[in-house]
């Protein structure tokens, strides 16, 4: 009697058309769940970039702004042709949005030459500029400096507390200046609103004096 008779020997068989069908929709899920994930990191690392850079240039424009300011200087200057301009100009609206003359512009070769300069924030097509005359008493538009400081940007709004005003709180806050007459005149203090596009405006505060200037950041 055989010592294999109380075995039954089964037939080995392949793997059928349906059980391959189902390896594949489960390894194309996975593979469609792995690319999605890699898709949303690099959205996210996309959109983290893009958010980094924007600080960075609201960073730039703030300290710009707070350079140019700290050197600012409460003084009527005269152009070649004897027009008076006022220490500063603030329009909504207008061609430049804030202008103002500032000192301390560097000289490292000591040339015989002021260290006045007149300075002039805009914004055109959404780009902020800043725009500098090294001679204050010559406005022609052919020798303007100019720098581009920001893109994508919605709006570049001046508020102005004028010096006989109630504070930073009580205002009241106006869109022009010079006021009253006072062209030798500077304002207490600058509320500089910037908005980009998808963005909540941010702002800051600039509190001036004759001679320099305090700050302090909103948003």
């Amino acid at each position: 009697m055989s010592s294999r008779a109380g075995f039954a020997w089964a037939p080995q068989r392949g793997i059928t058309l349906l059980e391959v069908l189902i390896a594949t929709v489960i390894m194309a899920t996975i593979a469609t769940l792995a690319f999605s994930s890699l898709d949303v990191s690099e959205r996210s690392a996309e959109i983290s970039e893009e958010k980094m850079l924007q600080i960075q240039q609201f960073d730039r424009v703030w300290m710009m702004l707070e350079n140019d300011l700290r050197n600012i200087r409460a003084m009527v200057t005269g152009t070649e042709f004897t027009e008076k301009v006022p220490a500063m100009n603030v329009s909504y609206g207008d061609q430049y949005n804030l202008v103002f003359t500032r000192a301390g512009r560097s000289n490292p070769l000591f040339f015989p030459r002021t260290e006045l300069a007149r300075v002039g924030y805009r914004l055109e097509d959404g780009v902020l500029w800043r725009d500098v005359w090294v001679d204050p008493r010559n406005p022609d538009e052919d020798i303007i400096r100019q720098q581009k400081i920001m893109d994508d940007v919605e709006d570049f709004k001046i508020e102005v507390l004028p010096s006989n005003g109630g504070g930073v709180k009580q205002g009241p806050w106006v869109e022009e200046w010079p006021s009253g007459g006072a062209p030798g005149m500077l304002p207490l203090a600058l509320r500089i609103n910037l908005e980009l596009e998808n963005r909540e405006p941010v702002y800051r505060l600039f509190r001036l004096s004759q001679g320099g200037l305090g700050t302090g950041q909103g948003g």
